[in-house]
């Protein structure tokens, strides 16, 4: 009797073990998913010119330096280099675009978003700004109208002091 118990408490052992490596398992293969694997890191030369030199590396098949005219999108961006890597989903990819100065004296003026006329994709490239915020500032301003002042931003649900300081530089309100 005492050794079938052991034989039932082994059973129990490894049917727990099982369990743990199936969820544990699952959450490794879930977290991945959502995750959106790496960025895919843009760089662009500050230079304007009818064509761009962009640097692709990250969750990107193939890194490297590719030519491409202003009217191209990002899809046509993205087959060149060979598309995402396998199991990336293109809708949740984080992009980073960096200027690259070809002075060391000059820095590339980076253009201030006007939150009073942005589109939900450009507020989207705010520190801090995620979909949700984003769409929070444009019904805000279809339900309250213009911004008058940056510091209003704040009015809007999500977004505090912390948040206005580190977009301040970035931001206009230009009716």
């Amino acid at each position: 009797m005492s050794q079938g118990k052991g034989y039932e408490r082994w059973w129990i052992f490894i049917f727990v073990v099982l369990v743990i490596a199936i969820i544990a398992g699952g959450a490794v293969l879930i977290s991945r998913h959502i995750g959106g694997g790496q960025p895919i890191e843009v760089i662009l030369s500050s230079t304007p010119a009818s064509t761009l030199e962009i640097y692709l590396s990250g969750a990107v098949a193939n890194e490297g330096i590719y030519t491409f005219s202003q009217d191209n999108s990002l899809e046509d961006v993205l087959q060149r280099a060979g598309g995402v890597t396998e199991g990336i989903d293109p809708l949740r990819l984080k992009t980073r675009v960096l200027y690259i100065d070809e002075s060391p004296f000059e820095q590339p003026q980076k253009t201030k978003i006007n939150i009073n006329t942005a589109s939900a994709e450009e507020l989207q490239t705010l520190y801090g700004i995620g979909p949700v915020k984003a769409q929070a500032i444009i019904d805000y301003r279809n339900e309250k109208g213009f911004f008058h002042t940056i510091e209003e931003l704040v009015n809007v649900s999500g977004i505090g002091p912390k948040t206005l300081e580190k977009i301040r530089d970035e931001i206009t309100v230009v009716d």
